[in-house]
């Protein structure tokens, strides 16, 4: 997987509004603003949108998936203090962009070369506010930000709106619905056990009870397990069938190294593993086969 999003692969939006939007309307907005600029989002774009208070627009960036960051992020390590109430700018040979309160807020492509007063009294026009500071951003300070970005452990988490991108929450209602009724089955059984024996308690009863016990915490590890390794990959899940002695899992990607990670990821519980590639829909399909929990 690639790192960081250059600006050449990060395509730009900006859309006027009257107001701020609903969260329960914004995905119809956006999915309308797509379809008005013929732009076809694939399932596996990566789509981050962002309200512009002052001057009322949504600026939409979208770039693959296969990047974990946009190069606008990288500014990000400068800040030591989050809590401050200041608008900074950043400019490169490429774009600039905008901080504010030390976080990514807006972004523009640049065509050719400005002069940074007037862009900044530009900007302070337009969308009525004081720029604090500025900088200009060589292509090696560039490159030298991005490799020290990578590198620090603290990055902020920008959220996918990809509207088509909904499988994850497929995977996590799975995940509910397994737990929820294996704990029937547990409740169940001892319940069952326990009118059966009410008066009986001995080593056997407590050696079996210790059994469930333990087996119903390694199925709600397991689980929880894959559900995060699913959503770290962003797996989209075909079924999932538990038998007795294993699982059958069916899962797609658009990215083969993923498959293969997810795999390393579970190697000690893995019997068998498939892989096959869906020409019309671009995806690879994975059929494993793991461990069951006994």
């Amino acid at each position: 997987m690639l790192e960081i999003a250059p600006n050449n692969q990060i395509k730009s939006l900006l859309i006027d509004v009257s107001e701020e939007i609903e969260n329960k309307n914004l995905k119809k907005f956006v999915s309308t603003t797509l379809n008005l600029n013929n732009i076809v989002l694939n399932k596996n774009d990566f789509l981050y949108i962002n309200f512009i208070s002052e001057i009322n627009k949504y600026q939409i960036l979208i770039f693959p998936k296969e990047f974990k960051y946009m190069v606008f992020q990288i500014f990000e390590q400068l800040y030591i203090d989050k809590n401050i109430n200041k608008y900074d700018l950043y400019l490169t040979e490429s774009f600039f962009c905008l901080y504010k309160n030390g976080s990514f807020y807006y972004s523009q492509k640049l065509e050719s070369k400005v002069i940074i007063e007037d862009l900044i009294s530009y900007l302070n026009k337009i969308f009525s506010i004081k720029i604090d500071s500025y900088q200009f951003i060589d292509e090696f300070q560039q490159k030298k930000l991005e490799k020290k970005y990578l590198e620090s452990n603290e990055k902020n988490i920008i959220q996918n709106f990809n509207i088509k991108n909904s499988h994850s929450l497929k995977i996590y209602l799975l995940y509910i619905f397994l737990l929820f009724s294996f704990c029937a089955v547990v409740f169940e059984n001892k319940l069952e056990n326990s009118q059966k024996e009410d008066s009986e308690i001995n080593i056997k009863n407590d050696f079996e009870k210790l059994k469930k016990e333990h087996l119903f915490n390694s199925f709600s590890n397991f689980f929880n397990e894959l559900f995060l390794i699913f959503v770290k990959y962003d797996f989209d899940l075909e079924s999932f069938e538990y038998k007795e002695n294993s699982l059958k899992i069916v899962f797609s990607s658009s990215l083969k190294t993923n498959i293969y990670s997810f795999f390393n990821e579970i190697k000690e519980k893995l019997i068998s593993q498939e892989i096959s590639y869906l020409e019309k829909e671009e995806l690879f399909k994975a059929v494993v086969y793991v461990k069951s929990i006994r």
